[in-house]
């Protein structure tokens, strides 16, 4: 009896863990995912793994995963096939760092949600079939390494620069 108490308290405690992927350092998405199948950790800070049915790629900031791709691992045409819309909140529960996750409405072929805590959003590509979860602060952080780029663009080629 009390080996079955232990155990279920053992579970229940680490099951953020094996789930809490967004957060998760490199060695708890190797111990959730597997062997990754690409590493350019030190080079771009993503971790590739390959858990049939899908694909992940994990973005690492600072030693925690702050985004995820998720897509399916068979093709077809060079296209991920597209991921089973009933099975989205599952994903997102499993690994979206163990927050709770709402539909947002809008005006778009997207599906999106938003974590309760408003500190991540999830967006699935019905385009691209891929399934994205980010914290608020890598997509601040992405948005500001994409307007520095334009800058930069901007001072060496000022005639190629997009305008707005």
């Amino acid at each position: 009896m009390l080996k079955r108490l232990i155990l279920t308290l053992l579970l229940l405690t680490t099951s953020g863990i094996l789930h809490a992927q967004l957060g998760s350092t490199p060695g708890e998405s190797v111990s959730h995912y597997g062997k990754p199948e690409r590493e350019s950790l030190k080079q771009r800070g993503l971790l590739y793994f390959r858990k049939e049915p899908l694909c992940i790629i994990a973005h690492f900031d600072h030693g925690r995963c702050d985004v995820l791709s998720i897509f399916s691992s068979t093709e077809n045409l060079g296209l991920p096939d597209e991921l089973d819309g009933e099975k989205l909140p599952t994903l997102l529960k499993e690994n979206g760092g163990g927050k709770e996750w709402k539909s947002v409405a809008h005006f778009s072929i997207n599906r999106l949600w938003d974590s309760t805590d408003n500190s991540s959003f999830a967006i699935y590509d019905t385009m691209r079939h891929k399934l994205v979860i980010m914290t608020h602060d890598a997509y601040s952080r992405e948005k500001s390494a994409a307007q520095d780029a334009r800058k930069k663009i901007q001072v060496q080629n000022p005639e190629a620069a997009i305008k707005p």
